[in-house]
């Protein structure tokens, strides 16, 4: 009979008693008997093992070793500044050290089992350590004991030959470095382990000495290197979360870590101001005296307090040192807490400067791509509105610049391909884009040469909803769909289809476009690759040599064969023909397409007022979000100043009809209204197909999925029921009622977003307003709490007193009631002693009403978060004291937070103003080092001026620079209408040649003196001059001008039609602003338009010729003699000033202007003079006067 073998288990835990037992080849083998309880643990393991996922298996032991940390760093500093006494001889055991004791024996067995972890990973870290400091070691003997001789030349080159990586060129001596650092830092950890894991606490108890236990949890601070590895393990588990990705990121990961360093240190500052006064006055305040103020405990009557009242004076004053703000109750007295809160107050300023600068990184840097979209969208909103473009045509680009940032993060899609280095660029767009050819099925099989070749050919096209991407019969590309929906259908819209991304249409085109009888409309905004028929002509004559006559054969078979194989097993599944590859499905039917075909034509005469963008509906949102905020202002003063309750009615307001209840009904009543219309008749906007949903059942299904229950909830008048009731308890639950409409509040950004794209405001301007009425908002709110804190606990007969009394109470008599009855608030304090006043309940004419009340809470917290702490109205009581350091804490978070984010919106407001000036302070040190002429350099600043000034209104090429060619087209249409009427060429041809011709203009300007086309140059544009345009047009590089051009006149169209050079030198006179047609532009119109070109090219002919006998004739007349003195002296054909003849007549009217204008400079200065004293002594005698007074 064989035995069963014994081997140690190496896949386990590292133990001495972990065995694994074998089985020999023999029947009878037994196993060794195992324990009950171990059976039991290893069940549970194997469930825990089982049930639960990695990631949550490893979220547990993370949290519970952060739990055991946050325990350590919170508790250690804590018992030891509030429970310590350096003075008590007695050492009696206290209900407290039970529950510490519990907690700390849970917390040194978590601390053991991880050690034992951390030790066998230090055991098996530790050879590989010293192995590689040995071999450093041996290796520097070995250089050093060796002899060496000098390497030959066949040697270097043997060596040049050797294989090299950033391992292998690493200096010698930074790996020695490296290697000792980590065997550093592995023994300092044991080390730290090690001292946490002693038992200290024994000694203590061994000499019932167990007041010092809360001293010996000093050691346990060692294992707190290990928090920041907690919460980087915690990031690494959720890094594909957006919120971990998020608060990872580069700038928000150091701001968190800011805010929580700060927080820590706020606590540990507390503990130690706390800690200093226990030993000066002990823990029980024996040793000090309530009529000599020795240390700032005596100062803020804390004698009998408790360890929460105590925590949340010292928590109140830390918050309030950390961020610098300065009031004058807990401050130090002693000259080591006077020392203490200097160093508190350095290490204040320190997070202070800290967490200023990661919010002017977020806000200035991080965002700088975010900036640079939101500055673009302001330009193009201006410009568009300067332009008078309609409000549907804003709010489809608008709409595309959201859809690009969401998609791309960027105007560009093609902005993170850029910013790789050039040799990965190709290796990911031929993969991108070698990998969609090869779907089509006559390339699947061609080399990839050849498929490369393609892959450079394609374009990228972004079309916008409902633009046509090809027409029948003249469509010569293919479609790669990148990104969006694209709706393939036949002509009269019958057998429509849908093609996602990844998938291509339009194959066939490449062969033979002919027999492409589809329409296609882009359903979405989307993303297509193109390919176009002459590139895949040029590409397969270039590759294949004499042979793409045969390759297109074979490519035409292949089709065929794919088409006929498709059509078979269509006709087997029941399908129709479909003569298109790629998954296809029905979409909708005709009577769709053309309800959708009259749904825009009747949105372009008029916007119905149920849709988004009408006029109605902008104006109901107005109210809407007047109505919110209302509601966000007045249901927390309504809750905490109007239903106090009867135990603490201290205002005793009559809840009468008056005029806030009358505007609260209606606002109720509009939002119920409101809450109806958007259930049944406002429709929405659907972002995919950008089109206006208007069919009830729809807009109550997107209501219903975005916040109709919400809405009804808060909505319900259950409040306005209640107050209708009699006075009693039941009034209290009207308040909790009330606060669901603040549920409301969240539909406050998109409303303000929505109004200001309407109304055309800049991203700047929409952070200045939300930041205002954000911040105003939570102003009010905090107001109203820090006046509720006064309510906790409280009744009347607290809260009121006898009036002789109360009028002479003192702030330390206030703090001590506080400590030991908490009956003192800041309330009845300021009440009594600062204002000298009585409640209402008291005296009904008292001028502490609840309006007077909410001021002075309101009052209290701007002045705490602007960190001004002016000191008149401070927390008095243990709940005052713990809200007044959170707000004192996040208020200064909020603030430095509220002042980055300006600071960056007014320095990118100022951006261009202060590039501007930099360039001209430049410009102006260049210019007078190189000594450049006074005329000259004056030419040169007003270029620079008129460039700076006209910025925007040339801002059209940047806009159509990132928009879909159909938006191009439809801005383009109405900017350069009027153009299009001033060249008679076209006034014989068709109406679409105009359309499309409209479309491709584009604007530009050219400053005074600037060449805009040379003569002889070829003509690849042609230009309509417009609004006050002058040019001057030489000839035969003569220096006199032969003719001037002007406002509506054209230049270079005969010639850029007949493909000829420029007859003439035409220069800017002044600001010239053009419509300009391009050689690629035109390009595609004349092969769409191949007759209307054929024409005007006939007619364009006879025109150059006279044009050109014309010139001859000027330039023939002003070489007479008679006239060369004349031409001579003619740089221009248009009125200057300088250059002209001044007559007497003249010169007297020129002297009376003069005269004129200089009365009229002195007549402003004594206006704007007059002004200034008004603005300053008016006012000052208004505030100043002796009798000035209100009557009472």
């Amino acid at each position: 009979m064989a035995r069963n073998k014994v081997r140690p288990r190496t896949d386990a835990l590292d133990g001495p008693n972990e065995v694994l037992l074998v089985s020999g080849s023999g029947p009878s083998s037994s196993a060794v008997p195992v324990s009950k309880l171990r059976r039991v643990l290893q069940q549970a393991v194997h469930s825990y093992h089982i049930h639960l996922s990695w990631t949550t298996r490893q979220t547990f032991l993370v949290v519970v070793n952060l739990f055991g940390l946050l325990y350590l760093f919170v508790t250690v500093p804590f018992r030891v500044a509030f429970y310590y006494d350096p003075y008590d001889d007695h050492h009696s055991w206290t209900k407290e050290l039970t529950v510490f004791t519990a907690i700390d024996t849970l917390i040194d067995l978590i601390a053991l089992v991880q050690f034992r972890f951390f030790f066998s990973r230090w055991r098996r870290t530790q050879p590989s350590v010293f192995s590689a400091t040995s071999e450093v070691t041996s290796t520097r003997r070995s250089d050093t004991n060796t002899l060496t001789r000098t390497p030959s030349f066949i040697e270097h080159q043997r060596q040049g030959k050797v294989k090299w990586t950033i391992a292998t060129i690493l200096s010698a001596s930074s790996m020695p470095e490296t290697v000792v650092s980590k065997r550093t830092q592995l023994r300092l950890e044991l080390l730290l382990e090690l001292v946490a894991l002693v038992p200290v606490e024994v000694i203590p108890i061994a000499l019932r000495a167990f007041n010092v236990l809360h001293l010996v949890r000093i050691t346990k601070l060692c294992r707190l290197y290990k928090l920041r590895r907690c919460f980087a393990r915690i990031a690494k588990l959720y890094s594909h979360r957006a919120w971990s990705q998020h608060l990872s990121s580069t700038g928000v990961d150091t701001l968190v870590r800011t805010i929580g360093v700060c927080a820590g240190l706020c606590h540990w500052a507390a503990c130690g101001y706390m800690l200093i006064a226990h030993l000066q006055c002990g823990v029980g305040l024996e040793f000090c005296h309530q009529d000599t103020e020795t240390s700032w405990v005596v100062r803020d009557r804390l004698f009998g307090a408790s360890v929460a009242r105590k925590y949340g004076r010292t928590l109140y004053w830390a918050s309030r040192t950390l961020v610098l703000l300065g009031y004058d109750d807990v401050t130090p007295v002693s000259n080591a807490e006077t020392l203490y809160t200097v160093v508190v107050v350095l290490m204040g300023a320190l997070c202070g400067s800290s967490l200023l600068a990661n919010f002017l990184f977020l806000f200035r840097f991080r965002n700088a791509r975010y900036a640079a979209y939101t500055t673009h969208m302001d330009n193009a909103r201006e410009y568009m509105r300067s332009r008078n473009i309609p409000r549907p045509l804003r709010h489809q680009v608008m709409a595309f610049f959201s859809y690009s940032w969401n998609a791309h993060q960027s105007l560009d899609g093609e902005d993170a391909l850029r910013l790789m280095p050039k040799h990965l660029q190709s290796k990911v767009v031929f993969n991108i884009k070698a990998s969609r050819l090869k779907q089509v099925c006559f390339l699947t099989k061609e080399s990839i040469e050849f498929t490369n070749m393609l892959a450079l050919a394609l374009v990228r096209r972004v079309y916008s909803p409902g633009d046509q991407i090809i027409e029948p019969k003249i469509n010569a590309e293919t479609f790669f769909v990148i990104r969006g929906k694209v709706v393939v259908s036949a002509f009269n819209g019958s057998n429509a289809k849908e093609f996602s991304a990844g998938e291509f249409f339009a194959d066939v085109c490449l062969l033979d476009p002919e027999q492409y009888e589809q329409k296609a409309v882009a359903k979405t905004f989307c993303e297509l690759y193109v390919l176009a028929k002459s590139k895949f002509d040029e590409a397969l004559k270039e590759f294949y040599r004499g042979n793409e006559a045969d390759v297109r054969l074979r490519m035409t078979d292949t089709l065929e064969k794919y088409l006929n194989q498709l059509q078979k097993m269509q006709k087997m599944l029941g399908m129709q023909g479909i003569r298109e590859s790629g998954s296809r499905k029905m979409l909708m039917s005709s009577h769709s397409l053309i309800a959708e075909d009259k749904t825009t034509a009747e949105s372009v005469r008029g916007i119905s007022w149920q849709h988004p963008g009408s006029y109605f509906s902008v104006l109901w949102d107005t109210a809407r979000l007047a109505a919110i905020v209302y509601v966000a202002f007045e249901v927390p003063y309504f809750a905490v100043f109007i239903t106090m309750g009867d135990e603490a009615d201290i205002f005793m307001v009559q809840q009468d009809v008056s005029l806030r209840y009358v505007l609260t009904v209606l606002v109720e009543v509009l939002l119920g209204i409101d809450l109806f219309l958007r259930a049944r008749y406002f429709s929405y906007l659907d972002p995919n197909v950008m089109l206006n949903v208007v069919q009830p059942s729809l807009i109550f299904e997107n209501y219903k999925a975005n916040g109709f229950y919400i809405d009804l909830v808060a909505w319900l008048p259950v409040g306005l029921v209640l107050d209708f009731l009699p006075a009693g308890t039941i009034h209290g639950y009207s308040a909790i009622f009330r606060l669901l409409r603040m549920l409301r509040i969240r539909l406050i950004p998109s409303l303000l977003a929505n109004l200001a794209d309407f109304y055309g405001l800049s991203s700047k301007l929409q952070t200045v307003v939300f930041l205002v009425l954000g911040v105003t908002l939570m102003l009010h709110v905090v107001g109203c709490a820090w006046f509720q804190m006064t309510l906790i606990e409280q009744d009347s007969d607290s809260l009121l007193g006898d009036i002789a009394t109360m009028s002479a109470l003192t702030r330390p008599e206030c703090l001590e009631q506080a400590t030991k009855f908490q009956n003192c608030t800041w309330v009845i304090y300021d009440c009594y002693s600062h204002i000298g006043v009585t409640f209402p309940v008291e005296n009904p004419e008292s001028m502490y009403q609840a309006p007077f009340a909410y001021l002075r809470s309101l009052y209290w917290a701007v002045v705490t978060l602007t960190a001004v702490g002016y000191g008149d109205i401070v927390a008095y009581s243990t709940a005052e004291s713990y809200f007044a350091a959170f707000w004192i804490f996040v208020g200064g978070i909020i603030n430095f937070g509220v002042v980055g984010a300006m600071s960056s919106t007014i320095s990118n407001a100022m951006a261009p103003h202060h590039h501007y000036m930099e360039k001209i302070n430049t410009l102006n040190h260049v210019l007078e080092r190189m000594e450049v002429s006074e005329h000259l350099s004056g030419e040169i600043r007003r270029f620079y001026h008129q460039q700076f000034t006209g910025r925007k209104q040339c801002y059209e090429s940047q806009l159509l620079s990132n928009l879909p060619d159909q938006l191009c087209y439809k801005i383009s249409s109405l900017l350069h209408s009027e153009a299009v009427k001033c060249i008679p060429l076209f006034n014989s041809a068709s109406t679409g040649f105009l359309k499309e011709v409209t479309g491709k203009f584009r604007h530009r300007s050219y400053q005074n003196g600037e060449t805009i086309c040379l003569e002889g140059d070829v003509c690849r544009k042609f230009f309509v001059f417009l609004h006050n345009s002058k040019v001057n047009l030489f000839f035969r590089l003569r220096k006199a001008p032969v003719r001037a051009l002007c406002n509506g006149d054209s230049y270079g169209v005969n010639e850029f039609l007949l493909r000829r050079p420029y007859p003439a030198t035409i220069r800017a006179a002044a600001h010239v602003q053009a419509s300009v047609m391009t050689r690629e532009q035109f390009d595609v119109i004349q092969r769409k338009f191949a007759k209307d070109v054929g024409d005007m090219k006939s007619k364009a002919e006879a025109l150059v010729i006279v044009d050109q006998n014309r010139l001859e004739r000027i330039v023939a007349n002003l070489e007479k003699l008679k006239l060369q003195p004349h031409s001579m002296h003619t740089p221009t054909l248009f009125y200057q000033r300088d250059n002209a003849l001044i007559t007497k007549g003249t010169q007297q009217l020129v002297r009376g202007i003069h005269l004129r204008e200089s009365l009229t400079t002195v007549w402003n200065a004594l206006v704007t003079s007059w002004n200034v004293y008004n603005a300053f002594f008016v006012i000052f005698r208004v505030c100043f006067h002796s009798h000035l007074h209100f009557s009472s």
